[in-house]
């Protein structure tokens, strides 16, 4: 009888320590639901947890917290993909290459190291009840979500939104960015919402329809609006936009719908005000306060009313190319505050960006000055024009 007892416990014990092995492991492979099921008793998944290409559904019960990364890469039959106890994924959250994945549901989930989503071309829907409101890095692309609802962080490093070609909305509770704001290339009528948005270090919108920035008051690094479809952008509160020791610029380019922008309480830029091709801007006036530019402004088009009435400091150059007729003695007073090139011109058959010297019909106001240019920009210099597809890769490299 003792040497019974003896042999139950030995083995109770020996299947205890093995199931403490599969929650402990590095790394985790499963390759069937039985697979996963095998980990229900793991409340805690103490490595990374890896689903196999052969899944058609996953369910991850029983486990709460995965202190590793959790990865569904190239599960090509992969349908639907649950976790209705999981709060926590202390690593990354990769989900790559899933193309018939139309249902992503994880009930409990709060908090998330990174999330990384790319290529989920039937994924229209999240069902994250609880809503993730920790997350260090997000990157989506290439899905066909409509909304990020269940997805509402506080703060983060990078929160980078592109080529979700349904997207309707991104509305974000966020109030800092420490590293990058992006949202590109998505729906032209995703709506772009930060209420909370106070402070961030880099910001770019490109392709969206209406972009909220209410309470925003610094950027550390650039901030740029290109090829947006919205009437009019506001940020009431900006005062600052970059840094003295890395610069920082502010662009508006190839907004063809844009009619108004309004900056009241902006006083410095530590890089160049960039204003190009906008087509259907009259007035550029939206800069009340902008006193000290540290690069250059440089606005063409064709407005016909450009007043910058603060500026005292601009020590790059300025340029003002416009095919209206432009009063360029209006803004003579300027040539004082300009350390680099001066060029105003009215009635410009093409009008260019600094460094470019206006072709005008001879109807229209000129002038120009002598200096040597300082600080050139041009919009494929801009941090905001690289690239997001290449970038995202490179996280994988």
């Amino acid at each position: 009888m003792l040497r019974k007892i003896l042999l139950a416990s030995l083995a109770l014990v020996g299947a205890v320590n093995a199931q403490r092995g599969a929650c402990s492991a590095t790394t985790t492979v499963v390759q069937t639901q039985a697979d996963i099921d095998n980990l229900q008793s793991c409340a805690t998944l103490g490595g990374d947890l890896v689903l196999g290409p052969n899944l058609v559904t996953a369910t991850l019960n029983g486990i709460r917290t995965i202190k590793g990364d959790l990865i569904i890469s190239n599960c090509l039959v992969l349908q639907t993909l649950s976790a209705p106890e999981l709060g926590s994924i202390e690593g990354k959250f990769n989900m790559t290459s899933l193309t018939v994945l139309n249902s992503c549901s994880f009930p409990a989930l709060r908090s998330v190291g990174e999330i990384y989503w790319q290529t989920l071309p039937a994924l229209s829907s999240l069902t994250f009840t609880a809503t993730v409101t920790q997350a260090s890095r997000v990157i989506i692309t290439d899905t066909i979500l409509e909304s990020l609802q269940g997805i509402n962080l506080v703060t983060v490093q990078q929160f980078n939104i592109n080529n979700n070609r349904y997207l309707k909305e991104v509305k974000v509770q966020l109030t800092n960015v420490t590293d990058s704001l992006a949202i590109e290339f998505n729906s032209p009528a995703v709506a772009a919402s930060f209420p909370n948005l106070v402070w961030c270090n880099n910001a770019t919108f490109r392709s969206c329809g209406d972009v909220q920035l209410p309470n925003l008051g610094v950027v550390n690094g650039s901030l740029g609006f290109f090829e947006n479809g919205f009437n009019d952008l506001s940020a009431p509160k900006l005062t600052s936009v970059g840094t003295g020791t890395q610069g920082g610029d502010i662009t508006f380019a190839n907004n063809k719908k844009l009619t108004n922008v309004s900056m009241p309480q902006i006083t410095t830029v530590f890089g160049t005000v960039q204003f190009v091709n906008n087509s259907n801007v009259e007035e550029i006036e939206g800069f009340p306060k902008l006193s000290v530019v540290h690069g250059s402004i440089d606005v063409s088009g064709e407005f016909d009313k450009a007043d910058f009435p603060a500026i005292k400091d601009i020590r790059g150059g300025f340029n003002l190319q416009t095919t209206a007729q432009f009063d360029c003695d209006k803004l003579s007073g300027l040539k004082s505050s300009v350390k680099g090139k001066y060029v105003c011109s009215g009635a410009v058959t093409n009008p260019g960006t600094e460094g470019t010297t206006p072709n005008t019909n001879g109807n229209g106001s000129s002038s120009s000055g002598k200096k040597n240019s300082a600080g050139r920009f041009t919009v494929g210099n801009s941090l905001a024009a690289t690239p997001v597809l290449v970038f995202f890769a490179a996280l994988f490299l």
